[in-house]
């Protein structure tokens, strides 16, 4: 083999020899291979930061939330704040984090955010990419800010049995400290009820509302004043069971008359008004079947809207137990008024007949004896009291002081056939109006000017008003502690009025307006609580038939009496053909059946204004104007979900009932 040869074939392996390209080729490599090793260890760097930005924005959207609800909410600003505290939370100055976007919804409480961050790397950066970025977001929301709760308490007698009222006042107090406070212990002196720990704080943005209720609610006498309340009788349920004269067929408003208000007749009793008020009518305020003027929290701006200051009537005698004041008082006397020269007076004739010019002989005999009134009607007069109207004149008449009789006068006849009259009369005193009927003995407001005195819980014209006014909402715990602590156990019981006045006291708007507005912001709650049934008195073990059949009842009720529902009389101030509650002659059975409908209407109208409604009915299953089905179904009806709704059936239960509800609101409180 030649040299030349040889050196070709040397040539032709050395073109094949691949050697030095892997060498070259593994240098190149070996620096992409050792970037996507270490982009394992960056990777992990980066969802370090990531977690790091989260958890700090999270923080920032949790602190700065509240915001949201500001009047002068800026997003701008709230970035701002936000990016700060994602610097310092972060606390790493390698880690660029970055706010891009910051959204806040104060209708349902939400702040949302979102980041990005760029955290430098070590290993990739050898291929060129010296940061990886990521975005994160975070969303706080908290829809319900505020807490309101309104606790509406039976205080009805049966309240007084088996310590119902003494275990209620400590759960409802327990539960007051659970909702105010943000820890409570065991009170020492009371094992059924609980205290602020020695280190408690108040909780911001709770409220509470009491309001206690029996046949009626009491919305406090410091409101007489009130815009809301009728105060000059613009209700057409306002004259209900006031007669201004002595005429009960008749009723007469003569030009420019200023028929007396109920607070007014309060001054005349020499009595104050206690603050209790009237339901107003059962008439339709909107378009859902639900939806009355007594179901609803609808404005109280005029007529019907109004609420009327109850004034429970003085009845006649016999016919109820309410009869605090006489029936021929002397303020109720005509008074004397002349008119065509005739006065007011009460005549009595005696009329003599067959008798002699003598009046002598054996024959003249008295063959009559009549009184009746005379002198003008229809009239203004305050010789007797300020408001004083005198229509027709009354049926027969009496004199509070009779003159003498005067000398026989001849008025037909001649001989021994002779007539001759003698009378007597009151002489220019007015008289007093005699034969009224039973409705208007019970009606004339003239009598009340006489003054009352010895009123009881039961009697006078605060009859059967609970005598603990409601507590608006506060953030006061000591207030609604006092409330609690003032109630006390007597009258009957109405769950439809109180539940429609606890409404009111959630709502924003008048009567009661220390409530928020219904948003996603404020939570809404209304506890009911009751140891039995509402009821109604038409019975005979309550009064006698006389009442029943006057009046459809034997107490007065925040609805009036049942004449004054529906009385289409154009002549009766005792009623204005609106629906107030059944009719005369409605069967008791019958009133509940309206009190429990109503009862249903306020809570599926509260329920669809937003509050949350739970119930407890204690010892329900021991009703007897209703069935046991029938009060649990209407009170878990009324709750916002069946398990809303509590059936404790002895009075030491209510302590636990009470925690469980006020341990879920705090819950809800704290919600995010």
């Amino acid at each position: 083999m030649t040299a030349q040869t040889k050196l070709a074939r040397l040539l032709r392996r050395f073109a094949k020899d691949e050697g030095g390209a892997f060498a070259v080729m593994f240098g190149v490599m070996a620096i992409v291979l050792i970037a996507l090793g270490g982009a394992v260890v960056d990777y992990v760097t980066l969802e370090q930061g990531r977690n790091r930005a989260q958890l700090a924005l999270d923080a920032a959207a949790l602190a700065l939330q509240p915001k949201v609800f500001d009047k002068n909410f800026n997003a701008a600003d709230v970035q701002k704040l936000a990016q700060a505290f994602v610097i310092e939370r972060v606390a790493n100055s390698s880690i660029d984090a970055k706010i891009l976007t910051t959204r806040g919804n104060p209708t349902d409480g939400s702040l949302h955010f979102e980041a990005s961050i760029s955290v430098p790397t070590a290993f990739v950066a050898l291929v060129g990419v010296p940061k990886l970025n990521a975005n994160v977001v975070s969303e706080a929301t908290r829809k319900k800010l505020a807490l309101e709760v309104v606790m509406v308490l039976d205080n009805s007698g049966s309240m007084g049995s088996f310590s119902r009222m003494t275990y209620l006042k400590s759960a409802a107090k327990c539960a007051t400290n659970t909702l105010f406070y943000d820890d409570v212990v065991v009170d020492p002196s009371d094992p059924n009820s609980c205290v602020a720990a020695s280190n408690a704080k108040t909780v911001p943005d709770v409220k509470l509302g009491v309001v206690p209720f029996t046949m009626f609610v009491n919305v406090g006498s410091k409101y007489a004043n009130a815009t809301w309340l009728d105060r000059y009788g613009a209700s057409s349920s306002s004259n209900d069971n006031f007669d201004n004269d002595d005429d009960d067929a008749h009723l007469v408003v003569p030009a420019n008359y200023s028929w007396p208000n109920r607070l007014q007749l309060f001054a005349a009793t020499g009595e104050s008004w206690r603050g209790c008020v009237e339901e107003r009518p059962h008439t339709k305020s909107g378009t859902t079947a639900t939806e009355y003027l007594d179901t609803d929290d609808t404005l109280p701006t005029s007529g019907d809207t109004l609420f009327i200051p109850m004034f429970s009537p003085d009845l006649a005698s016999g016919t109820g137990g309410n009869n605090y004041i006489s029936d021929s008082p002397a303020i109720c006397d005509r008074p004397a008024v002349t008119s065509g020269g005739v006065t007011t007076d009460c005549v009595r004739t005696l009329t003599y007949s067959q008798c002699n010019a003598t009046m002598s002989n054996s024959e003249c005999r008295q063959t009559g004896d009549s009184t009746g009134p005379v002198g003008p009607v229809n009239f203004t007069s305050t010789a007797k009291f300020t408001t004083g109207f005198y229509g027709s004149h009354a049926p027969s008449c009496d004199c509070r002081i009779w003159s003498g009789w005067s000398g026989a006068t001849q008025t037909s006849g001649n001989g021994n056939n002779r007539t001759f009259t003698r009378t007597a009369s009151c002489v220019g005193q007015g008289y007093v109006p005699t034969g009224l009927s039973t409705r208007e003995l019970q009606e004339r407001m003239c009598k009340y000017y006489a003054g009352v005195s010895g009123s009881t819980f039961s009697s006078g014209p605060n009859a059967d008003c609970v005598r603990t006014p409601i507590q608006e909402l506060t953030t006061s715990p000591t207030s609604v502690q006092n409330t609690i602590s003032a109630m006390q156990a007597e009258g009957g019981t109405n769950i439809h009025v109180g539940t429609a006045w606890g409404f009111r006291v959630l709502s924003p708007t008048a009567p009661f307006s220390e409530g928020g507005v219904y948003d996603e912001a404020t939570s809404k709650v209304m506890i009911i609580m009751t140891d039995g049934e509402n009821t109604a008195y038409n019975l005979t073990n309550y009064c006698n038939s006389a009442m029943r059949d006057l009046n459809g009842s034997c107490y007065n009720s925040a609805y009036g009496f049942p004449n004054n529902s529906r009385n289409a009389d154009s002549n009766s101030t005792s009623g204005s053909n609106i629906e107030r509650l059944g009719k005369l002659g409605t069967s008791n059975a019958d009133l509940v059946t309206a009190m429990n409908e109503r009862t249903s209407q306020t809570c599926q109208n509260a329920k669809a204004a937003g509050i949350t409604v739970y119930t407890i009915g204690l010892s329900t299953d021991k009703v007897d104007q209703s069935t046991p089905d029938v009060v649990r179904a209407m009170l878990r009806a009324c709750a916002s979900t069946p398990e809303k709704a509590y059936f404790p059936t002895a009075s030491n239960e209510l302590q636990s009932v009470f925690s469980s509800i006020a341990n879920e609101l705090s819950a809800l409180r704290l919600a995010i």
